[in-house]
């Protein structure tokens, strides 16, 4: 991933621009995408023409309708780029590898049970990235790294938690990028989430919170249409936010926190107070940054997710009906356990083919 001049992040934002049109999946001609994206046709042409230049658009034929020149068609090429993948927790590996409109090409998934070392933990994630770099056709871009946080995004490097950890401080990214000579992202599990929701969706998250449940609870926000991380890349910890005054003790010396409520409400059957837990946390994230949409993913969520969205929209519903003007959709990730692995390989199609902020990432 070269580093990119203002020249290029000006075409590559008009080349994003015309991409998340086209990956939305149905047919575009130069006229559609000209109204959608408020430009003249001859723009829409120059950038179509470098498109297919680099294979990532096709011509799919022309429609005559009535008097005039036929209206040609253009498609995305899904094929033309790959990217792979990998969700790390304390105990497994799950990898994909996915085309360029982030459809799953292969998934794996290695159970490794234990907390590796750093050298061990590297040749895993290199063994199952090189056997899924065997599956698919097209350019293989690179691969995204999914993990617990706190992640140093900007560095690649995992900061550990607050117990002994022997992952602490490793440069995960740099040292997986030396043995795959690939390009390597490493991000949060929760902002990967939100990547690859968004990736999917084009448009639909622009002002939206995705809040995941896996071993432990964490949020990802998009403002704006912009992935927000934060000074120090911990944007989003609503898992130690207090939720219960002198509740069950956390990992991070407090009591009462989100994810430490959670757990211990799961652990002890009370599915109900689990959930009510998860509501307080969406509707304090949405008071605090005024988001449209609430996605929910994350193994623990899907266990119980009927209970949980029911108590997310009561509780939304009690809090904003003062306020009928503001609308939130609460909905749930259509990519079950892929949800990390594939938000983690679509951060790699992001970097190269999305939006300014990902053009200037980490090279």
């Amino acid at each position: 991933m070269r580093e990119s001049t203002p020249l290029d992040r000006v075409a590559g934002a008009h080349d994003a621009a015309v991409l998340a049109v086209a990956r939305r999946g149905d047919p575009v001609s130069r006229a559609g995408l000209a109204q959608a994206l408020q430009v003249t046709p001859q723009a829409i042409s120059k950038i179509l023409g470098r498109l297919m230049d680099r294979g990532l658009i096709a011509e799919i034929g022309t429609v005559a309708a009535g008097p005039g020149k036929p209206t040609t068609f253009y498609r995305i090429v899904p094929s033309s780029r790959r990217a792979i993948g990998l969700h790390l927790t304390r105990a497994r590996v799950h990898g994909v590898v996915v085309d360029l409109t982030g459809e799953i090409l292969e998934r794996r998934e290695l159970e490794i049970g234990r907390l590796q070392p750093v050298d061990e933990l590297i040749a895993t994630l290199t063994e199952q990235a090189r056997d899924l770099a065997q599956v698919g056709q097209g350019e293989l871009l690179g691969v995204g790294l999914g993990m617990p946080g706190p992640v140093d995004w900007s560095e690649g490097v995992y900061r550990g938690s607050a117990q002994p950890d022997p992952w602490r401080g490793a440069p995960l990214r740099r040292l997986l990028a030396q043995e795959l000579s690939l390009p390597v992202l490493l991000d949060h599990d929760s902002r990967a989430a939100l990547v690859g929701e968004a990736w999917s969706q084009p448009g639909l998250l622009d002002d939206a919170a995705l809040v995941l449940v896996e071993d432990g609870l964490g949020a990802a926000l998009c403002l704006g249409g912009m992935i927000v991380r934060g000074a120090h890349s911990q944007a989003g910890e609503v898992g130690h936010t207090v939720v219960r005054l002198g509740g069950v003790p956390c990992s991070c010396g407090r009591r009462g926190c989100a994810q430490a409520e959670h757990r211990a409400a799961l652990e002890a059957g009370d599915e109900e107070y689990a959930a009510q837990v998860l509501a307080t946390v969406v509707v304090d994230l949405v008071r605090l940054v005024d988001v449209d949409r609430v996605v929910l993913g994350g193994r623990a969520v899907y266990a119980q997710h009927e209970r949980t969205m029911d108590a997310i929209r009561a509780a939304l519903e009690e809090g904003l009906r003062a306020e009928p003007w503001v609308h939130v959709e609460v909905m749930l990730s259509t990519r079950g356990t892929d949800l990390i692995a594939v938000g983690s390989a679509c951060e790699v199609l992001e970097h190269e083919y999305g939006l300014p902020q990902a053009l200037v990432g980490p090279g």
